[in-house]
């Protein structure tokens, strides 16, 4: 199994944050190395961050146990814990995927001060939803592809070696997330569903990083990413349980094999185009 090593912060329900990306790289045949940034509780009416020397401490740790395959960044809560996750990370030469977590689902700020522009030059590929990209490059909200191409150039100029602006915060029948590096753009698309879900952001990203730990192309990495998720959300919609909670049988499942993209019900490759 692959290593990655998630940094990100936990909360008691398990629905977001490490335990939902541990599951998710099981899932998906690797294996997650959790560092703790924060915790908060499942309403997140309380959060406490974890000193800076610390979460640094935790990455060497880590760093020294294996030499790993990926990096993904979730939920930082400050600049300092930011820019000590940036240190403590440089140098190495896999693929890092960031994920800048600025509120909860609920819509709880978990981000105070700025992202440093150290995290985002070591970022393989950056994942914002709408409100992120909006929020970080100083813009309004994207309502057009031409704004949306606007704000991912943003973080391309920090140098970040890619950005996938997602779009599941926007409206219509197709949810489009736009993928941008240097030289090429991809979108990929599939039906919008009736759900909202906490903890999709972090099973995004940490499938992207799970993808490129296992030797995917960025572009495949983030189209089997968009193709596992929707699923996932399909499948809570569709498996309610008697206490109505949703039962999410595809992360109850054993490995995925990402390469097989012809086992994912969803048929995303067909709608990508590059532009």
């Amino acid at each position: 199994m692959k290593p990655v090593v998630i940094i990100g912060g936990t909360d008691s329900s398990g629905g977001a944050g490490l335990t939902r990306d541990a599951v998710v790289a099981q899932t998906l045949g690797c294996k997650g190395l959790p560092v703790v940034t924060a915790q908060s509780d499942s309403m997140v009416s309380d959060m406490q961050i974890m000193p800076p020397e610390l979460i640094a401490s935790q990455i060497d740790s880590a760093l020294a146990t294996t030499s790993p395959a990926a990096i993904k960044i979730g939920m930082l809560g400050n600049e300092e814990t930011a820019s000590a996750v940036g240190h403590a990370i440089q140098g190495q030469s896999c693929p890092i995927v960031l994920d800048p977590v600025l509120a909860s689902s609920s819509g709880r700020q978990l981000m105070s001060g700025r992202f440093p522009d150290v995290l985002f030059s070591l970022a393989h590929v950056v994942t914002p939803n709408l409100l992120e990209a909006a929020t970080l490059s100083g813009c309004l909200i994207a309502q057009t592809d031409a704004e949306i191409a606007t704000q991912a150039e943003w973080f391309l100029s920090k140098g970040a070696q890619a950005v996938l602006i997602k779009g599941g915060h926007a409206s219509g029948e197709t949810s489009v997330d736009h993928l941008f590096a240097t030289t090429a753009r991809h979108t990929f698309a599939a039906p919008r569903l009736d759900a909202t879900r906490r903890g999709t952001g972090c099973t995004l990203a940490t499938a992207i990083a799970c993808g490129l730990a296992q030797g995917n192309d960025l572009d495949l990495a983030c189209e089997t990413a968009k193709t596992f998720i929707h699923d996932c959300l399909r499948e809570a919609v569709a498996g309610f349980t008697d206490t109505g909670r949703p039962e999410n049988r595809r992360l109850l499942k054993g490995p995925l094999d990402t390469d097989r993209t012809d086992e994912l019900s969803t048929p995303i490759r067909e709608a990508r185009r590059q532009v």
